[in-house]
């Protein structure tokens, strides 16, 4: 059995980004907590989304990330950052016909940015050896594998680059990844 052992991470924002509150605001059809912009939830569903894209949809997606007959092991917390104040955006969708605005379409929310954050997963159960080393490497390799979090990431919002600061990959931990697979 290994001690209960925490990641860190690191993110570079290249774009603004948002990830909803879910409730209108005055004057917003969508805005963000700007105390908490990047809740846990967030980094881990986009974790184990690049994670099962990567790996395919196996069992140790779920060991690793949970499922509803197991709960993970692991704990995310909120990304920590300097965060900008939120900021409203507009989106509007065109008619294909006239290429003016359709009616009802145009959306009112908020994004907001930084230059960078930091996260960190922590373990909350103990696994054996063999475990902890997959479980490790595949959140090492999930999180710098993801390229985008929040709303709108196919629009241009939400592109980062996630750096696993403690553990280091290196061309061996790909290695040993691929393997999973």
């Amino acid at each position: 059995m290994t001690a209960l052992s925490t990641l860190e991470f690191s993110i570079t924002f290249h774009s603004p980004f948002r990830v909803s509150t879910g409730h209108a605001a005055p004057g917003l059809d969508t805005g963000v907590d700007g105390a908490n912009p990047l809740p846990a939830s967030s980094l881990k569903g986009v974790m184990r989304a690049t994670a099962s894209q990567l790996l395919g949809e196996v069992r140790l997606v779920d060991e690793v990330f949970g499922s509803p007959e197991q709960e993970s092991p692991w704990l995310w917390r909120d990304a920590v950052g300097n965060w900008d104040q939120p900021k409203p955006a507009t989106r509007v969708s065109l008619d294909a016909e006239t290429h003016a605005a359709a009616k009802d379409m145009l959306v009112v929310q908020e994004q907001i940015g930084t230059d960078s954050a930091r996260f960190t997963i922590t373990q909350r159960h103990r696994l054996d050896e063999q475990d902890f080393a997959k479980h490790r490497l595949v959140l090492a390799v999930a999180g710098q594998a993801t390229r985008s979090l929040g709303g709108n990431r196919r629009r241009g919002l939400g592109w980062v680059t996630i750096t696993s600061e403690s553990p280091k990959l290196d061309d061996s931990s790909a290695a040993a990844f691929l393997e999973l697979a």
